[in-house]
């Protein structure tokens, strides 16, 4: 372990909220100049991941977990196990090598493919973090076609949240993009404040209750 990673897993172990910069490091320049409105920030990764696995042995499920960022906060932080998809081979890859570098890879597995199209009920716990302005930036064009592709994104989360058993926790920041489906009960709801990610973002908690 390089002592960037060592000083990183070190806080992490701790529940520290480091700044993000820090934690960044372990990236690639290229993908730790997307993290301000990418990925998770450290502190809200914290809070995220207490609520995503409040007991030992837990499962959790990060939708569209990019390079890796909050499986790692949890995995060093919290106990469980971590899985994370992500459709971009690459940044799987990095997540991997991230994961490697925390040693805490152990504890999480990541695969590249579509998150939609696994089966999430085997998992107790999921995350899903929508930057959903984000995929509206650009020409006119360009945000037609990112809005099509969202509400069907949003169709086919709707309908992964839907199958889940009684009991699952679903975490989000800044949404999904669309509303719960009948059957999910909010139970807590926080403003988050960073200076890496866009404003106004809350982390709620969604407990499946039927």
């Amino acid at each position: 372990m390089t002592s960037a990673a060592a000083a990183v897993a070190t806080a992490l172990r701790a529940r520290i909220a480091i700044d993000d910069a820090a934690f960044d490091r372990l990236y690639p320049d290229h993908v730790a100049r997307l993290s301000g409105l990418h990925w998770t920030p450290v502190s809200v990764a914290l809070r995220a991941t207490a609520l995503l696995a409040p007991e030992p042995g837990m499962r959790v499920l990060d939708v569209g977990a990019g390079p890796g960022k909050l499986c790692c906060v949890g995995a060093a932080a919290r106990a469980g196990t971590w899985r994370g998809i992500e459709r971009d081979p690459a940044l799987v890859a990095i997540a991997v090598e991230t994961a490697r570098l925390l040693e805490v890879d152990h504890k999480i597995r990541f695969d590249a493919g579509d998150a939609l199209a696994v089966d999430w009920r085997g998992f107790d716990s999921v995350y899903l973090y929508n930057p959903f302005e984000s995929q509206l930036f650009g020409g006119s064009f360009a945000r037609t076609a990112a809005g099509a592709a969202l509400a069907d994104q949003v169709e086919r989360t709707r309908a992964r949240l839907d199958e889940l058993a009684p009991g699952t926790r679903v975490v989000t920041f800044h949404g999904f993009g669309g509303d719960m489906p009948p059957g999910f009960t909010r139970v807590a709801i926080e403003a988050t404040e960073s200076p890496t990610t866009i404003p106004g973002g809350e982390l709620a908690l969604w407990i499946k209750r039927a």
